[in-house]
């Protein structure tokens, strides 16, 4: 299902902003940005922005920042650019500074150049940690198929993390 365009926004991101998504004939939806950029020189996407998309429907744009907690996530976490703010499909509607409550204890991304698997900074890890996105930049088809997927329960739902 296609995202529903909304006014886009043209503005600097930064960790720690919620964005509101709205799936076509479903109820809005929130991300969080959880980092900006790469903190390693081999990061291989500077500018861009790795967020978590929650499993927190709503009738409203306003979210519930209580609700927006790693064990709801609706898809693992992924990297994307400002485009989905430009062009109207994300929106920022609040702030809140992030906490280690806010993360996942260890992101994990399969690498396809590797075989294996890569954190948030391009670092090997030496086993799959759910949830689990793939260490790319996200292509918009290939998100809404994965978002599409995610609310018709084709995806698993992402496991609590460690410790919680």
């Amino acid at each position: 299902m296609p995202l529903v365009k909304m006014k886009g926004q043209r503005r600097q991101h930064q960790p720690g902003d919620v964005f509101v998504l709205h799936p076509e004939g479903e109820q809005y939806r929130f991300g969080r940005i959880v980092k900006m950029g790469q903190s390693s020189p081999e990061g291989r996407f500077p500018g861009g922005i790795l967020a978590y998309i929650y499993d927190v429907p709503s009738d409203s744009q306003e979210p519930d920042l209580s609700a927006l907690t790693p064990d709801r996530l609706l898809l693992p976490p992924f990297f994307t650019m400002g485009w989905a703010w430009s062009k109207g499909y994300f929106r920022t509607v609040a702030h809140e500074e992030l906490e280690p409550a806010h993360l996942l204890e260890q992101h994990c991304f399969f690498d396809p150049a590797r075989g294996g698997y890569a954190d948030e900074n391009d670092k090997v890890i030496p086993e799959r940690v759910e949830p689990c996105g793939m260490f790319a930049l996200a292509n918009f088809a290939h998100f809404e198929s994965q978002l599409d997927d995610a609310l018709a329960g084709r995806l698993a739902p992402a496991p609590a993390p460690k410790g919680a």
